[in-house]
């Protein structure tokens, strides 16, 4: 079953190729937060999110609510200085506990022993998924775990850095479709703010 639901992910992410928009910009669901998430990126990283926050499958997902969830969602920001990295998280409530979870996008430092460790567990046991002609991504099934985990990931590397997606298990084909989108966005990056000269002081000799 996991096999014939992968084949048709090239075919999906074609699809999707066609309508995305060259220069498409983060989800609604970030703008709140996209001067934060500038100011808590490390000096040199490019955070890439989607153009759209992917659930369900249809107007049915979430029990018909699947608007309602997404207006409601919380944007949480982690930045990590040791190793570098951020993560954003989705979250249903304030308190940020697993079960608010909804799922997380995440830049990483590609030589922190935690990263590369992770991304070599879904190069060795993931799916290897195209998401551009020189970008290739690989997806860990959860559900395929020992013992299973209720999330599933998508990892790859991009401008020297590691991008990795996270959603529940339910989330297969989104994940994709949300990663396809983050490769394909132009990166958020770290900006200064402006400092305002003070005006010069004249000294008036008489």
């Amino acid at each position: 079953m996991l096999y014939r639901n992968l084949l048709t992910i090239p075919v999906v992410l074609a699809v999707l190729a066609s309508t995305l928009p060259a220069a498409a910009i983060p989800s609604e669901i970030f703008t709140s937060q996209l001067p934060e998430i500038q100011q808590n990126l490390p000096l040199g990283y490019g955070m890439r999110l989607p153009d759209q926050i992917r659930l369900g499958n249809g107007s049915d997902a979430y029990g018909g609510k699947l608007h309602d969830l997404l207006s409601k969602l919380i944007v949480r920001l982690f930045p990590s200085t040791t190793p570098r990295g951020l993560t954003v998280g989705l979250f249903t409530c304030e308190t940020a506990t697993q079960p608010c979870l909804v799922g997380t996008f995440s830049v990483d430092s590609p030589d922190a022993v935690s990263t590369v460790h992770e991304f070599s567990k879904h190069k060795t046991t993931g799916n290897v998924i195209s998401l551009s002609k020189d970008i290739q991504g690989y997806f860990l099934d959860g559900s395929l775990q020992n013992p299973q985990l209720p999330f599933s990931s998508l990892m790859w590397r991009q401008d020297g850095l590691i991008h990795t997606i996270s959603f529940p298990v339910k989330e297969r084909q989104n994940i994709l479709l949300m990663g396809y989108s983050m490769v394909h966005q132009p990166p958020i990056r770290r900006t200064y703010a402006k400092l305002k000269r003070p005006d010069p002081v004249f000294s008036l000799v008489k």
